[in-house]
């Protein structure tokens, strides 16, 4: 039994190791639910975090149908997670969020499970402008296919411990005396806390009024990236200045980055998606799920 002591059932997670996930599992384990986790290599050290909060791991790929359907036999909710948000060697877009997706249905409709949950992106679409996006949407229209009791949750930008987003930026605020700044750093954001994302699937895994629905996630305040800086310096105590790097100089140095870089620091999706702003009224998900977004300073003053 998890820690919690209170049995609620079995859910299985798939991308489990990653940011979102560790944090979801994390709040389903102390609310007693049995986990189930995929993960990729389970002597890695996210594995060893999931198995002190008493989950079961199982190693496996998203790209292997019948192995994720093995691994959650017997699971009585089934959390889909797996995305990239730049295309590694070997693995595209399509492949992952499309194809595993597909395999993760498979596998929930095998298995049994009676709800499906699925992270998505805020600004999917057949026609958004990036394959990022594109791919999002496409998984999107399989999970509404599936005939699965399906809930598709479509965050804006995500904060929080472990993030690479947040890491970057506190590292940078507190490592360097002037900012970059992509651009004029106008952009329009609402960035959304980790622990709200988290608090969205826990919420939606037993709600009737979550069933078959498509939520956006985002945090109580719009403000630009160069807000988003001065939140940043505020809780961290420093003074910095901003250098806002032309987008001509930026553009060059995000394509350069994707072809060189294993983990690029910034792709050309990417900064288009930055660039695009990232909004949205949380309204429905108040409203069905009760969610109430954690104001940004106090959001990250929990990071320190």
């Amino acid at each position: 039994m998890q820690p919690g002591g209170n049995d609620k059932g079995t859910v299985f997670i798939t991308g489990a190791g990653g940011f979102v996930g560790r944090n979801l599992a994390s709040r389903l384990a102390s609310g007693g639910y049995r986990l189930r986790c995929l993960v990729r290599n389970t002597g890695e050290p996210e594995a060893d975090y999931l198995r002190g909060l008493g989950a079961e791991l199982a190693a496996g790929d998203i790209m292997n149908a019948d192995a994720i359907a093995a691994a959650a036999r017997g699971c009585d909710i089934f959390i889909h997670l797996v995305g990239i948000i730049f295309e590694p060697r070997g693995a595209t877009f399509e492949q992952i969020h499309v194809r595993g997706t597909m395999n993760a249905l498979a596998a929930a409709t095998v298995t049994g499970a009676h709800r499906y949950l699925h992270m998505s992106a805020l600004g999917a679409g057949p026609d958004a402008e990036t394959e990022y996006l594109r791919t999002k949407w496409s998984a999107e229209e399989a999970v509404r296919a599936s005939g699965l009791a399906y809930t598709i949750f479509r965050p804006s930008l995500i904060y929080g411990p472990g993030g690479d987003f947040t890491n970057m930026l506190f590292k940078q605020v507190r490592t360097l005396p002037v900012i970059p700044v992509p651009g004029n750093g106008r952009y329009r954001l609402q960035p959304v806390s980790v622990f709200d994302v988290a608090a969205c699937f826990a919420g939606a895994m037993e709600n009737r009024k979550a069933v078959n629905r498509e939520y956006e996630v985002c945090g109580p305040e719009v403000m630009d990236y160069n807000q988003l800086v001065d939140a940043v310096c505020r809780v961290l105590d420093k003074k910095r200045f901003k250098a806002h790097v032309p987008l001509a100089v930026v553009k060059p140095m995000a394509r350069l980055s994707q072809r060189l870089m294993s983990r690029p620091l910034l792709t050309p999706d990417q900064l288009k998606m930055l660039l695009a702003g990232s909004l949205c009224a949380s309204d429905t998900v108040r409203q069905d799920l009760g969610l109430e977004p954690m104001p940004l300073d106090e959001g990250l003053r929990l990071l320190i």
